[in-house]
């Protein structure tokens, strides 16, 4: 997900995970993760006419239990 808001763009990514056994979505996103978020995010800036002044990197985590309970936490300026 992408938006721009005051000249800050924010990438965020999206992960879900179903039960604890491998962490939670944020665990996922590991260096590699982080260092193509930032290769694809080049490539948006150099293919789009957006020019902000400051990017941030997010992660929304989401947790969907056994019982169907769906629990988001949002980590801003994950990395």
């Amino acid at each position: 997900m992408v938006a721009s808001r005051d000249g800050l763009l924010v990438i965020c990514e999206v992960k879900t995970r179903r039960g604890a056994a491998f962490g939670g979505g944020f665990d996922s996103v590991t260096a590699r993760k982080q260092q193509k978020l930032r290769q694809l995010t080049e490539i948006y800036l150099r293919s789009s006419d957006a020019s902000p002044r400051s990017i941030r990197f997010d992660v929304a985590s989401v947790a969907v239990s056994a019982e169907g309970r769906v629990d988001v936490e949002l980590f801003e300026d994950a990395f």
